[in-house]
């Protein structure tokens, strides 16, 4: 055949071949709200908020629900686990590895959020909040310089839960700040007038209104009221109702604390959310806005009170019903928004309940007296005068002295060994594991979070330079004694991991029982929204359709 015959039939074969279909553009929203609920594990979930007539059952009964959703680090506290829903990263990664770590360049505790080059709103002699510890960025971030118009709020009763979701470069941050909301100068200059106006308002209230918390509805059975006197004469007592600010009675000292540990707190936190929504019309812009909401309530009922109590199950019930009145309000406001619930840690209940339930549950002494205890044992094993672990506010990360080490003239590496030899003797402690091991700890896949080994909870909570020298972690059930908290949380157990998954948007509602992360919400919200994440990610994207039926 000639060439150009060749040429022309060759052009007529391309012509004719079918075209390969164009790529399917994503299903955007205009809004996906993220909510995350403080310290609602999945136990309380499956306890209390099953077959609730609100907005926790309406997302059980419409959404895609993952049963088996886990935290997997180690340090299951508000920062770390905030840091991990919307960066699809490990606190390891995020830098957030407790609520506050031992710095070692400046030689004290540092605040996770905490930032001395800012202040918060018309505080010019107070430290503000920003993400300036926090490492890499978040869903906001990659929406807000990929999909145009697009911008991202967070609002919080925590400024570590706000600024944490919102990731760096937000649109709007806000939490509650003593008794009212603000923001601090790294993200705005000043209040908005509506915000103000809010506040105002509020602290109005508090001063003319009556805050008695009294029981919303039947009890289930399964709460308990009691008392007990812990170490130090501290008393417990579960009971309502209780009086948080009577009407024209002036604000004592105590009363932000009695305000955040009863559900008034998270009535206001959607109060300014709807206002946020409506004045700075979220979900109405050019593109795909992203509102987190970090519900706080929960989980100062639960450090004062337990999670047992009638105090949690009435929590629990106003929580959905403040919820499901939300949610109808911003579903008839921006139609279709894509919502995800989740929570950044479950919680346990006090001791002195569980052993009463015939669990083999123990209350530890407190922090100073536990670290005094090992430097005492450790002058002993080791020969010396010196104490060589710093005293800190958490006994899951051990730091060395290094100035007094260097004083013994003994190696690092002796040190450390006598320190995991001591601890392996005492009765409380169930793993450690020394920064050394950690960093040398390479995992080829991450496997099933249900099964993941405390070792690699561990390593998922550690950085180097902000982590401890010795990381330990307690056995099941214990908890020390940190007043004014009568329970806590933060280890790596399931009663503190494991954590409600559900996403509600165009998918058909249904149940998946397959193990997951939390660290793949932010996998799946970024495939669905047809974004790419600006670093490699720890979380995989979840299959939201339905299984086909074979």
């Amino acid at each position: 055949m000639h060439r150009l015959q060749v040429l022309i039939f060759s052009s007529v074969l391309v012509a004719a071949a079918p075209s390969k279909p164009a790529a399917k553009p994503p299903r955007r929203p205009k809004l996906v709200l993220v909510i995350s609920v403080d310290q609602f594990s999945a136990d309380l979930f499956q306890r209390f908020a099953k077959d609730l007539p609100g907005g926790l059952g309406w997302l059980q009964k419409q959404g895609v629900v993952f049963t088996e959703a886990y935290h997997d680090h180690a340090f299951t506290e508000t920062g770390p686990g905030h840091s991990v829903l919307l960066s699809g990263r490990f606190p390891g990664r995020t830098g957030i590895v407790e609520n506050s770590w031992y710095e070692r360049s400046s030689a004290h505790l540092v605040y996770c959020v905490e930032d001395e080059t800012v202040h918060p709103i018309g505080q010019p002699d107070k430290a503000g909040a920003s993400p300036s510890r926090f490492l890499g960025t978040t869903l906001g971030d990659w929406l807000q310089s990929q999909v145009k118009g697009s911008r991202a709020f967070s609002l919080s009763g925590k400024d570590r839960a706000a600024v944490l979701m919102a990731g760096r470069k937000p649109t709007a941050v806000y939490w509650f700040d003593s008794i009212g909301f603000n923001t601090s100068t790294a993200y705005a200059e000043h209040q908005p007038p509506w915000l103000a106006s809010f506040d105002e308002e509020l602290q109005g209230r508090f001063l003319r209104d009556n805050w008695t918390w009294s029981a919303s509805g039947p009890r289930n059975g399964s709460s308990r009221t009691a008392s007990w006197t812990l170490p130090g004469g501290m008393a417990v007592r579960n009971g309502l109702p209780r009086l948080i600010q009577g009407a024209g009675m002036p604000l004592d000292k105590g009363f932000p604390e009695r305000f955040r540990r009863s559900p008034f707190f998270d009535q206001v936190t959607f109060e300014a959310a709807r206002l946020l929504v409506e004045k700075e019309g979220v979900g109405r812009g050019p593109g795909t806005d992203l509102l987190t909401l970090s519900l706080s309530a929960t989980d100062y009922i639960g450090h004062n009170y337990g999670t047992g109590g009638v105090e949690m199950e009435d929590q629990i019930h106003r929580l959905d019903g403040e919820l499901g009145k939300f949610l109808a309000w911003l579903r008839h406001r921006v139609p279709n928004p894509w919502i995800v619930l989740s929570a950044d840690h479950g919680g346990m209940d006090l001791p002195e309940g569980l052993k009463e339930d015939g669990l083999p549950a123990e209350r530890l002494a407190e922090p100073k007296d536990w670290y005094a205890k090992l430097n005492v044992a450790l002058r002993d094993r080791l020969g010396i005068s010196t104490d060589l672990v710093r005293v800190t506010k958490s006994p899951k990360q051990i730091y060395l002295d290094d100035a007094a080490l260097k004083t013994t003239g003994l190696a690092r590496s002796q040190v450390l060994a006598a320190i995991q030899a001591q601890l392996k003797t005492q009765a409380e402690v169930e793993e450690t594991a020394t920064s050394e091991e950690l960093e040398a700890f390479h995992e080829s896949d991450l496997g099933n979070p249900r099964d993941s080994s405390l070792f690699a909870r561990l390593k998922h909570s550690f950085m180097a330079g902000r982590s401890g020298d010795v990381l330990v972690v307690f056995k099941p059930l214990t908890l020390f004694h940190e007043p004014p908290y009568v329970a806590n949380h933060g280890s790596p157990w399931d009663y503190d991991r494991r954590v409600p998954i559900i996403f509600l948007g165009p998918w058909k509602p249904h149940r998946v029982a397959m193990p997951v992360r939390t660290v793949d919400i932010a996998a799946t919200l970024a495939k669905e929204l047809g974004i790419e994440p600006d670093e490699k990610l720890d979380g995989k994207v979840l299959e939201l359709e339905l299984p086909a039926s074979k």
